[in-house]
């Protein structure tokens, strides 16, 4: 796909860019009695009840985000450890009642807490599950199986060959009209950053069970999407994760062509509105065959560095990583923050946040060393930081100080006019040279930048947890962002925002919901 057209995704990015025009225009609104169900769940297909009392996630919290644990390929997989990375991705943590409707919080946060994103299961033999393809339902903490026996070598097919060794292969998927009801045309974004926040998690929780794990987005779109039997147009694969990849029994291949499911699923809602340019921009990023998605993910050339400013510079701090809480701990506290106190934050909390997310991601498209994201923030009350906008400098491990604040008003104006992003210390923006990108990446360099993006910002959840304040995601108005933080950032175009800063109230932790609701 290098050095194909990249049209539709700048035509997409385009026509989804938040101004004040845009949004003062729009005459959307939330149709309550229409909201998408929470759950994805299939009739007629038998279920595997997961074990509840599986192992925890028990590392240093900072080490597990970083990367720095156990030995990969330490620990053998099996249903529990499944369980393990299915929960503390993607489980739930949280239970309120709102009328005579339950609502549930997950491991990992989602853009308006519809949580569009659904995993999947293709799985060798491992103790205590046998080959098939599953999907996993978060409310009964089951899987359902969509086919009996061993398909892992479909996925080497489609282009994600470490999966032939690996036990398993987690598929991450978008059903589109969860989040679209709310956000609508914009969603589309959301898809790579609601599954880019899950395989922060994954990789944190495989990093502390000593579990090697490969994020793969260069695969054959419509041979995932027939292994899975999603349903055109309402629900695509997104990325795959390749999970303890090398001491496994090689699959077998694969003789037969995959035959075709008929699966009946719960609708939604009752109506659901298209958004065309949805799945024209995914269309036009799609991979056609497993030599396309090799060429692909060897495509991106080395990235520009910045050069260093000679205002002022602020080298950031060692982290003291051992003082950090356990993994699980992290996860089940992590929300996202609703009022922030408008307290400062240590420049050592805010070092560590930084450097425990700007570290290598194992994602299939980037060489060492290479990123698709800068990290831009706005500091508005960091203790031993001036108040102002900054850029962090991967080389010298610093932050340079591009302009002086005078007030915090102008973070949330860029989120949006929200006073939350006002009153947060610090308002990360992850921006990329998008044009850059896209020359190298083709269309699907879109999905790569906002996938890598949404990783990162998982990060900067969790590490914010990990040192004892909080975090909250937002979206922004784009061009004012890039307007905000130039002449440094020409050029570039925000994919994420995330505020970090003191809770105004004390967080309560979640709970593994799946040992409280288990049968007696």
């Amino acid at each position: 796909m290098a050095g194909n057209d990249f049209s539709s995704a700048l035509t997409y990015h385009e026509a989804t860019k938040h101004s004040e025009v845009s949004i003062g225009a729009s005459a959307h609104y939330l149709d309550w009695d229409n909201k998408p169900a929470q759950f994805k769940e299939y009739k007629n297909l038998a279920s595997i009840a997961l074990p509840r009392n599986f192992p925890r996630p028990k590392e240093n919290s900072i080490s597990a985000i970083k990367g720095e644990t156990k030995d990969a390929g330490a620990k053998q997989i099996d249903i529990g450890a499944l369980s393990e990375l299915l929960f503390f991705s993607a489980g739930l943590t949280r239970k309120m009642r709102f009328g005579k409707e339950f609502y549930y919080m997950r491991a990992a946060s989602a853009t308006g807490a519809l949580y569009p994103i659904e995993l999947y299961v293709i799985s060798g033999r491992i103790p205590g599950l046998e080959a098939g393809v599953y999907h996993f339902n978060p409310l009964h903490f089951s899987l359902a199986k969509l086919r009996e026996g061993d398909y892992r070598a479909a996925l080497d097919d489609a282009g994600s060959p470490d999966s032939l060794s690996a036990p398993l292969t987690l598929a991450f998927t978008s059903l589109a009209w969860r989040n679209a009801w709310k956000y609508e045309a914009r969603s589309y974004r959301h898809w790579f950053w609601d599954s880019g926040v899950i395989a922060a998690n994954l990789l944190a929780t495989s990093n502390s069970a000593g579990l090697s794990t490969k994020v793969v987005l260069g695969f054959v779109d419509s041979e995932v999407d027939r292994l899975l039997g999603l349903e055109p147009k309402k629900e695509a694969a997104v990325a795959l994760a390749v999970v303890g990849a090398g001491p496994s029994e090689r699959a077998p291949r694969m003789h037969m062509p995959i035959p075709s499911l008929a699966l009946e699923a719960n609708r939604l809602s009752k109506e659901e509105v298209d958004y065309p340019i949805i799945w024209e921009t995914n269309e036009a990023s799609q991979l056609k065959t497993k030599s396309e998605t090799d060429s692909w993910k060897r495509s991106l050339g080395p990235s520009k560095r910045a050069v260093p400013l000679t205002t002022s510079v602020f080298p950031l701090r060692e982290s003291e990583e051992d003082l950090s809480p356990r993994l699980d701990e992290v996860i089940l506290l992590r929300g996202s923050t609703r009022k922030f106190a408008q307290d400062p934050v240590s420049f050592d909390n805010l070092s560590t946040i930084i450097q425990a997310s700007a570290t290598k991601i194992p994602l299939d498209f980037l060489p060492d060393n290479e990123t698709l994201i800068d990290f831009y923030f706005i500091a508005n009350e960091v203790q031993g930081l001036p108040p102002g906008s900054y850029f962090y400098n991967v080389n010298t491990n610093s932050v340079e100080q591009l302009k002086v604040l005078k007030n915090r008003s102008v973070s949330g104006y860029l989120c949006l006019g929200q006073q939350l992003f006002s009153d947060a210390s610090v308002v990360f923006f992850l921006m990329t040279d998008l044009d850059s990108g896209l020359k190298s990446l083709g269309n699907r360099g879109y999905r790569a930048a906002q996938f890598e993006a949404g990783v990162r910002v998982g990060k900067i959840y969790l590490s914010s947890y990990a040192v004892g304040i909080g975090a909250s995601g937002s979206t922004f108005f784009d061009d004012a962002v890039t307007e905000f933080f130039s002449p440094h950032a020409n050029g570039k175009s925000p994919m994420i925002a995330v505020g970090v800063g003191v809770p105004a109230y004390k967080a309560r932790s979640g709970k593994v919901l799946p040992q409280m609701t288990a049968k007696s």
